[in-house]
């Protein structure tokens, strides 16, 4: 009966799953975990899942490297990979972000998507300038006061692992990608072109053969998508990318 109201349902046009569990890391866990982050994060479930599977991987096969994040909001996605870290809590964490409203998209290469969400705010034209208030409807932006709370002082990782660069990633990355050393994940959730390909530009070749690169926006925004592909074919990287669900995506560098 179950499987014929699914298919009548499907038919339907409604798409019924159990909620997504973790494949390499403890379900329970993964809730308690999920608990101590959820309101410091707007990404999915679904997408938290596949984080927490990703670092508990990179543990298990010994793959070495930093956790960097491109754009944190209120520190849940680190603090998740944080928590799902095994001990001891040694590996560096890098956490890129403005810590202000997000910038202007730009109309040239962005999509119509991109801009009729920013033209709700003003009339973008790709300016490094934040869009004051767009994120208010949801709390607003992170800080980095916020960030330092979760992940260091709620969550107990060791300060002096926890590594801050604040401001515009097309001035923060460039300047400071190699210092960091080698890494095992690198996300990137920077919504537009020009934010995702300064950080593939130079956080990539940082990856560790067997590293995850993860691309929060891929399905979501034109741009993003643009500067992945672009990346890909101008590096010859052949990059098979997996789908988290419609909007992230990721790819394990080779």
């Amino acid at each position: 009966m179950k499987k014929l109201a699914k298919n009548l349902l499907a038919r339907a046009g409604y798409d019924i799953n159990r909620r997504p569990q973790p494949i390499y890391g403890d379900g329970d866990a993964f809730d308690r975990n999920l608990a101590v982050v959820r309101a410091s994060t707007m990404l999915p479930e679904a997408r938290l899942v596949s984080l927490n599977d990703q670092v508990v991987f990179c543990d298990r096969h010994g793959i070495e490297g930093a956790f960097v994040e491109c754009g944190v909001w209120k520190g849940g996605a680190v603090g998740l990979m944080a928590l799902a870290a095994s001990e001891p809590k040694t590996r560096p964490l890098h956490l890129f972000d403005a810590f202000t409203d997000i910038c202007e998209p730009d109309p040239a290469v962005d999509g119509a998507k991109a801009v009729e969400e920013a033209s709700r705010i003003a009339a973008p034209v790709g300016r490094l300038k934040p869009m004051e208030g767009i994120y208010d409807s949801i709390g607003g932006h992170g800080t980095l006061e916020e960030c330092r709370a979760l992940i260091e002082r709620t969550i107990g990782y060791p300060a002096d692992r926890v590594h801050y660069h604040v401001g515009w990633f097309q001035d923060t990355v460039p300047q400071d990608a190699a210092s960091i050393g080698p890494v095992a994940i690198l996300r990137i959730d920077g919504d537009w072109y020009a934010s995702t390909k300064v950080c593939l530009d130079h956080h990539f070749d940082k990856v560790v053969p067997g590293g995850f690169v993860i691309i929060d926006d891929y399905g979501t925004y034109e741009g993003c998508r643009k500067a992945v592909d672009e990346f890909l074919a101008q590096s010859g990287v052949a990059a098979f990318l997996h789908r988290v669900d419609n909007g992230c995506h990721y790819f394990v560098k080779a």
